[in-house]
């Protein structure tokens, strides 16, 4: 059986080679219409000489013998790139969705509620140089849990295992807090055009804190007791560690594609209006970026 991975940008291809190197079957799906066929990739892994494999690429839309689906797309196109997909997919086959921000996960679990959904966060730093060549550039932790009520009694499947996944029966706890990394770290480097090592400059400080406050204020209203010194500790702790690694929001502007400011920054909006507090800092950046 083989490991699908939807969406081929760079921690896509990340996993889809360290799958490969576990001498996993792995395919990246594409858009449908996309012709199959096998192209060469490569990776530079954090340690070690470049690593060539050839990689089969398929369209979503043909039917194959998956026993796990990872979804790497980003946030906004989640739902779209599923569609066609889940036209096909048996629906005993795991789902496993691995990107940033919150909001699609709930989603796709509302919307096809058979399936048996998983959800989970990555915190490796990965760059793509070209299409098809990928560099590691920071190991970070994976955690994965059961997304649906209907798979929390079922083991982790395999594959995640082999990626280095921990099993976390509160996934939603550990998704909140990498959203509250996100939430102070994008916005500011994708408005500055900055590195995240920028970031632990004393000038970003009374706004870092500002923003972390505000996301914790919206964090214990739904229900995440995270405080404004834990999530200023951890965005510190990420940005020290990936100091000269341009995030994912900055990447994408700099690209001319859309970004993800809708299911972080957006998000966080979204259920702040919920439940009727004020999120200045937050919503000023949003405008920015919007802007």
């Amino acid at each position: 059986m083989t490991v699908g991975v939807l969406g081929a940008g760079a921690l896509g291809q990340l996993l889809a080679h360290q799958l490969a190197a576990a001498d996993l079957s792995v395919t990246l799906l594409r858009r449908p219409g996309t012709t199959d066929r096998q192209i060469s990739h490569t990776l530079h892994p954090l340690n070690g000489p470049e690593q060539r494999r050839s990689l089969t690429h398929v369209a979503s839309d043909t039917p194959l013998p998956l026993s796990l689906v990872l979804v790497l797309t980003k946030a906004q196109d989640c739902l779209n790139a599923l569609a066609p997909l889940l036209s096909w997919l048996p629906e005993s086959v795991p789902v496993v969705l691995l990107h940033n921000g919150l909001g699609p996960q709930q989603a796709a679990a509302e919307r096809w509620p058979e399936r048996p959904w998983w959800a989970g966060s990555l915190s490796d730093g990965a760059l793509a140089l070209n299409p098809h060549t990928v560099r590691h550039t920071g190991q970070g932790t994976r955690r994965a849990g059961p997304l649906s009520v209907s798979v929390q009694a079922m083991a982790m499947p395999a594959p995640l295992a082999q990626l280095g996944f921990e099993y976390d029966a509160e996934v939603m706890t550990a998704l909140w807090q990498k959203l509250t990394v996100n939430l102070l770290i994008n916005p500011l480097t994708a408005r500055d055009r900055v590195t995240n090592g920028t970031l632990l400059h004393r000038d970003y400080l009374a706004t870092l804190r500002q923003l972390a406050d505000e996301a914790a204020a919206v964090g214990q209203a739904s229900g995440h007791a995270d405080s404004p010194a834990a999530i200023l500790d951890r965005a510190l702790s990420v940005a020290s560690a990936t100091a000269n690694n341009r995030s994912s929001m900055l990447q994408d502007i700099e690209a001319g594609r859309p970004t993800e400011l809708d299911a972080i920054t957006g998000y966080l909006l979204q259920q702040a209006r919920r439940y009727g507090l004020p999120c200045p800092g937050h919503q000023a950046l949003y405008q920015q970026l919007q802007g």
